[in-house]
């Protein structure tokens, strides 16, 4: 990366595992996933060793092949290195779909928007002062963006001056999302919320740890400002706990950590189900896609240009007035000659 980015926890590394898959009739698909600062080999020698297995002679079609490969590995657990090495072969799976039928990836889920919104989180990092990040608020609006979500976990009182220096800086129609990174205790979060009452900002992120439904509920019902949660969530199942638990306002999948696009879907369906919106964490390429076939996606996320290095053909080729459209190539259109300059192996 060319700089650290800082949260509650900082990190200069990104490391991206990227899976090929050839079917039958000579068509194949890339899919991908990634972690932040390890994990990249595990994920490999996962693919390898445990689903390429599962896949050979099977059927391409990648519902039933995701079916398949998670029943296969019950054993392994529901989340982490087996959700990541899921995500990045079912991804592959669309992906050499569309190639078949010479399809993007929005048109085989049936997407007919082609101009998604976007908030911007890469002006908003921790490590920033005050000065940066009201000049990044200012280039946020200029550049059309619809939000910019900064990240909390200084001081109450540093974390006050910030935001509302930020809010001011930002008009009145572009929102503001604050990201706590779960570094809180609820007495903690509830304090901040506390000072910022008459600051309005459109969600509070991950405020508390990932799995506690039943802190964020409580929170939800003691503060005024919506929470979002999901992108340290790995399947349906911790979604559905954290809406029946009354926890979540913003549903917030990532399409390479909850089993690719099918697990994405099905988890975007159930937010509809209770009519919950759905904005998805990072990976805009893939995400663009899916909010052009979700009416109730109202923007995606641009986090950074990490994923533009490496890519043949950046998203910003898809940018004007900090809205996206998703690319016309059959599949998912993305394609990763660059990615060789930074293979570790």
């Amino acid at each position: 990366m060319s700089k650290p980015v800082g949260a509650t926890q900082s990190f200069d590394e990104l490391e991206l595992v990227v899976v090929r898959v050839e079917t039958d009739g000579g068509t194949g698909g890339l899919g991908f996933t990634y972690t932040i600062g390890e994990g990249g080999d595990a994920i490999r020698a996962f693919v390898e060793e445990v689903l390429a297995p599962g896949l050979d002679g099977e059927s391409a079609a990648p519902r039933a092949a995701r079916d398949r490969l998670r029943a296969a590995t019950t054993f392994v657990g529901r989340e982490g290195i087996s959700e990541l090495a899921i995500s990045a072969v079912d991804i592959a799976l669309w992906d050499a779909l569309g190639r078949r039928v010479g399809a993007p990836l929005f048109e085989l889920l049936g997407g007919t928007r082609r101009t998604i919104p976007a908030y911007l989180t890469d002006g908003g990092w921790l490590q920033y002062d005050e000065a940066t990040l009201v000049s990044n608020a200012e280039d946020v609006a200029e550049r059309g963006f619809t939000g910019m979500k900064m990240k909390v976990g200084r001081s109450h009182a540093e974390d006050e001056s910030r935001v509302r220096a930020v809010r001011d800086a930002l008009p009145p129609d572009v929102d503001l999302m604050l990201d706590g990174n779960c570094a809180y205790t609820r007495p903690e979060a509830r304090r901040l919320a506390g000072r910022l009452t008459d600051v309005p900002v459109a969600w509070l992120e991950e405020p508390l740890a990932k799995g506690d439904y039943h802190g964020h509920a409580d929170l939800r019902e003691r503060i005024d400002v919506p929470i979002a949660l999901g992108e340290n969530y790995y399947n349906q199942t911790q979604f559905e706990q954290a809406m029946a638990a009354g926890a979540i306002d913003v549903v917030q999948p990532d399409v390479c950590r909850v089993g690719g696009i099918s697990g994405w879907v099905a988890v975007a369906e159930a937010a509809r189900g209770r009519g919950l919106p759905v904005v998805p964490h990072y990976v805009e390429p893939l995400h663009v896609h899916l909010a052009s076939a979700f009416a109730h996606v109202p923007y995606i996320e641009r986090h950074s240009t990490v994923l533009d290095s490496v890519l043949d053909e950046p998203l910003t080729v898809y940018e004007e007035a900090g809205s996206f459209r998703p690319p016309d190539e059959p599949g998912h259109g993305l394609r990763f000659e660059g990615l060789d300059r930074y293979r570790k192996s």
